[in-house]
């Protein structure tokens, strides 16, 4: 893209570091953050003397708190099915580019933000993040693949335990859960995960992506069309519209199951 709104990238020798940079919102994803991401992703890729990625924050304490609801309350059904097809496009680029990306997560990583730092290669903490799934609680699952994601890290009872009550977990919890591999001060969060790259950047670069690459294909892949399209049925219920206009009201919604 031409200009950036809603990210900003810098480079630190062989890094590219991707900061969410959306303060008014604590960083909510809508398409535009998308593309921008997958834009950093398509230079990452074709970049040869980028080898790393770090995908961090420029907002102190906040990660990604999910999807811009303000944004996504004025999505129809086909709408969403183009904004959830955006978002497996731009993780499922994560997942496939032959180079080690690291997420960086301090603050809230909620719903879209949870999704976006387990789809990384390797998660690591801040001891003040908090993650969770509250999706359901406004009328929506993830388009990120979150379910899928998440029981692959987690099981299926703690996922579904996860999505079902929207329970949240603080770093050390989800340190035990494997969900990130390392927890850290807040202030030490971007040198640990620079510290990590520097590792890596040791270590044979086709040989890292072959790692990736097979480590990735021992996992079952399902996350396809089922999503994108269970994710655009809820824009067309009566809760999906309860849900989000009493979040953006900060009220308890009424959900009635249509």
């Amino acid at each position: 893209m031409a200009s950036l709104e809603d990210i900003i990238i810098d480079v630190d020798g062989h890094i590219q570091i991707v900061k969410l940079n959306r303060p008014h919102v604590r960083n909510a994803l809508r398409e535009r953050t998308l593309l921008e991401i997958y834009s950093a992703l398509k230079r990452f890729e074709s970049d040869p003397e980028r080898k790393v990625m770090i995908i961090t924050s420029a907002v102190d304490g906040v990660f990604c708190a999910g999807g811009d609801v303000k944004e996504m309350i004025k999505m129809t059904s086909s709408d969403a099915k183009r904004f959830a097809e955006t978002a497996h496009k731009v993780l499922e680029e994560i997942e496939g580019i032959p180079k080690p990306i690291i997420s960086a997560v301090d603050g809230v990583a909620l719903g879209a933000g949870f999704d976006l730092a387990i789809a990384c290669d390797i998660c690591i903490a801040s001891r003040r993040a908090i993650f969770g799934q509250p999706p359901p609680a406004i009328g929506i699952i993830t388009p990120f693949g979150g379910t899928q994601r998440l029981a692959r890290i987690v099981g299926p009872i703690v996922a579904k335990y996860l999505f079902f009550t929207g329970e949240t977990l603080d770093a050390e919890r989800a340190y035990q859960l494997g969900i990130v591999c390392k927890v850290v001060e807040p202030e030490k969060l971007l040198e640990e995960a620079k510290d990590i790259a520097q590792r890596i950047l040791t270590r044979a670069p086709l040989a890292i992506g072959f790692c990736k690459k097979l480590i990735n294909s021992s996992i079952v892949k399902s996350i396809d069309e089922e999503e994108v399209l269970l994710y655009s049925k809820c824009f067309e219920t009566r809760d999906r519209e309860e849900g989000m206009r009493a979040f953006l009201e900060k009220r308890r919604p009424t959900f009635v199951g249509r």
